[in-house]
């Protein structure tokens, strides 16, 4: 396997592996499989480990997320949004891991803290969108996450601009409902 980073195309960049066309195929098989595994029992850790390998293996040109972008998980909210509650917060485990404890530390050291989580937090949003897009999602559903999640953090002005501009326009005349697919 070849080793590369390039763009997918979206605004991410991650690490590529080059696979053989049968490889890759079975690759393919298997990880629908067990994505519909995870879709059934509502594994969505899984189900995001499945998502980011999505990202990293291709063949031919071809990401494996092509293939599996057809699997109705990618069209539930719910699972976008557990998905993306639980990075954020395995990534704050581990940033916290190494602080002191917040009852021990300066306003200052607080603030600095809280900085880094907005900015954890935007780069997480960032990176689901970019995938949000790449699986086709309807725009409105992109920007109503986008705005929730944004919100939720409270995200200075810059960074939600920055955020809306990476995602596509919500069509004129289009309503921003939810359509929520069900994840089990």
């Amino acid at each position: 396997a070849v080793v590369s980073t390039q763009s997918t195309g979206t605004t991410m960049r991650v690490s590529q592996m080059e696979l053989s066309e049968v490889v890759f195929m079975r690759l393919a098989a298997n990880c629908a499989t067990l994505l519909h595994l995870a879709y059934q029992d509502d594994d969505i850790e899984n189900a995001k480990v499945l998502m980011i390998l999505a990202f990293t293996f291709q063949s031919e040109g071809r990401f494996l997320y092509q293939e599996l972008s057809s699997h109705p998980i990618w069209q539930s909210m719910r699972f976008w949004k557990a998905a993306f509650l639980h990075s954020v917060h395995t990534e704050r485990k581990l940033r916290c891991s190494n602080n002191s404890c917040y009852s021990k530390q300066s306003w200052a050291q607080r603030e600095e803290a809280a900085e880094v989580q907005r900015n954890t937090f935007f780069g997480q949003l960032s990176s689901f969108i970019s995938n949000m897009i790449a699986f086709e999602l309807p725009s409105e559903s992109i920007a109503e996450f986008r705005e929730k999640m944004c919100q939720m953090a409270d995200l200075d002005k810059e960074q939600v601009e920055m955020l809306r501009q990476m995602s596509p326009p919500v069509p004129e005349g289009e309503e921003e409902g939810e359509e929520e697919s069900s994840f089990s």
